[in-house]
C-alpha cells in the first residue's frame, strides 16, 4: 500500500498567491541576474503561475502543523520549490504522507511482519496448533502465508529493492506476537512509553501503541489517524464524493503530550474545552471530527444529514453528546444501528 497518496498525482495550484519557499520555509524574491518572468521585477516574491499543473514530491509540516509541499512542473523541468498545499486545487485534503513512525525497513504491505515477542512458540496447524517446542526470534521478520483465526502460518522472509521475497517455511504462531511491517521501532523507547507519540489511551486506560497515518485535514492542517482507520475512513470519504458530499477531517489521533497542551490551555481559559491528557475521545485511536457545520440539526447540513444516513453503514457512529461532528469507528455497534434504523450511540444527546 501507497502510503504518500500523493505521489504521481497532478494537482494544480489554485492560488494567484502561491509562494515559492525555500527548505526553511522562507518567502524567495527575484534577485539581479535571474530570468524575470513577465510583469515580475527583481525583489519582488516568487510564486508558481496560477493555473499550473504540478507534481508533489515531498510533504513537510510546521510547528502549527500546517502543510507544505515541494511541487515541480508536471510536465518536468526545474522544480519551484515549497508552497503551502493550500494553494493547490482542494487544498491537499485526505491526501496521506507516510507512516508514523517513519523509520522502517519495509513498511507494512500487508504480509510482512515483526516478531515482539521473546516467546512466540512455533506450532503445528490446524485444528490444534499443538506448541512444536520452539519459538520464533525476536526481532525476526516474517512474511504471513496463511491465517486461521487468531494464528498465521509464516515464513521466513529477505527485504530485495523493496519486497519480499518469501523463503523457507517457519511453522504457525499466534498473530498477536507480531506486528506490522519490518522495523526496529517496536523496541524503541518512544514506542513503548505510555505517553509515547503512538500511545493509545481510553477513559484514562493506556491501551498500548499504534501505527500512524499523517493525512491533511480541512484548513491544511496535519492530522493523524491510525493504521487500521485509513481503509475505512477514506471508504466513507469516497462513498461521500460519489454522491457529491466532500468530508474532511478537522482533527482525528491527539498525542498525549498535545492533550495535555489542550488541557493546560483550558484551564488557563485560553483554549477550548478539553479533557485531562488520557481521557480524550480523541486518544483511542477512532475518534474522527469531521467537517459538519457545528450543531446545525434543520435539515441544512448538507455534510451532516449525509452522515446520518450513511455513516453507520461504513462503521462510523456519532459518539458525543452536543457534538455534531464528532463520530467514531465503531463498526459493531454501527451495524446494530444501522439495522436499527439510528446512527448515535445510546446516550448521545442534543440540546442545541
Amino acid at each position: 500500500m501507497n502510503y504518500k497518496s500523493y505521489l504521481d498525482k497532478v494537482f494544480v495550484v489554485e492560488s494567484s498567491k502561491a509562494i515559492i519557499r525555500n527548505d526553511q520555509l522562507e518567502e524567495q524574491r527575484y534577485v539581479a541576474g535571474e530570468v524575470l518572468p513577465p510583469g515580475k521585477h527583481v525583489g519582488d516574491v516568487k510564486t508558481v503561475p496560477q493555473r499550473t499543473e504540478v507534481k508533489v514530491t515531498d510533504v513537510k509540516t510546521d510547528s502549527g502543523r500546517h502543510t507544505y509541499v515541494f511541487v515541480a512542473p508536471a510536465n518536468g523541468g526545474e522544480p519551484f520549490g515549497w508552497t503551502t498545499a493550500m494553494n493547490l486545487e482542494g487544498g491537499f485534503k485526505n491526501e496521506t504522507a507516510g507512516l508514523s513512525p517513519s523509520q522502517w525497513e519495509l513498511e507494512p504491505l500487508g504480509t510482512n511482519k515483526t516478531c515482539i515477542d521473546r516467546n512466540a512458540l512455533i506450532r503445528e496447524g490446524s485444528p490444534n496448533f499443538t506448541s512444536l517446542g520452539s519459538k520464533i526470534p525476536i526481532k525476526s521478520f516474517v512474511a504471513v502465508t496463511e491465517t486461521s483465526g487468531d494464528f498465521v502460518r509464516v515464513s521466513k522472509m529477505t527485504i530485495v529493492q523493496n519486497a519480499i521475497e518469501i523463503g523457507e517455511d517457519i511453522g504457525w504462531t499466534k498473530a498477536s506476537n507480531l506486528h506490522d511491517g519490518c522495523s526496529d521501532l517496536y523496541f524503541s523507547d518512544d514506542w513503548t512509553s505510555t505517553k509515547g507519540p503512538n500511545a493509545c489511551w481510553r477513559r484514562g486506560e493506556y491501551l498500548g501503541p499504534k501505527l500512524l497515518v499523517n493525512i491533511v485535514g480541512f484548513g491544511g492542517e496535519m492530522e493523524q489517524i491510525t493504521l487500521d482507520s485509513l481503509d475505512p475512513y477514506m471508504k466513507l470519504k469516497n462513498a461521500a464524493e460519489e454522491d457529491n458530499v466532500q468530508l474532511s477531517i478537522n482533527s482525528a489521533f491527539r498525542t498525549f503530550q498535545r492533550q495535555a497542551q489542550l488541557r493546560r490551555l483550558f484551564e488557563a481559559g485560553q483554549g477550548n474545552r478539553a479533557a485531562p491528557p488520557g481521557h480524550s475521545n480523541h486518544q483511542h485511536g477512532q475518534a474522527f471530527d469531521l467537517n459538519t457545520r457545528h450543531n446545525v440539526f434543520d435539515g441544512t447540513d448538507k455534510v451532516y444529514e449525509w452522515l446520518k444516513a450513511n455513516a453507520p453503514k461504513h462503521g462510523f457512529v456519532r459518539a458525543v453528546s452536543d457534538e455534531s461532528w464528532h463520530w467514531e469507528y465503531r463498526p459493531v455497534e454501527a451495524e446494530e444501528l444501522a439495522a436499527a434504523g439510528s446512527f448515535k450511540i445510546p446516550g448521545v444527546e442534543d440540546h442545541a
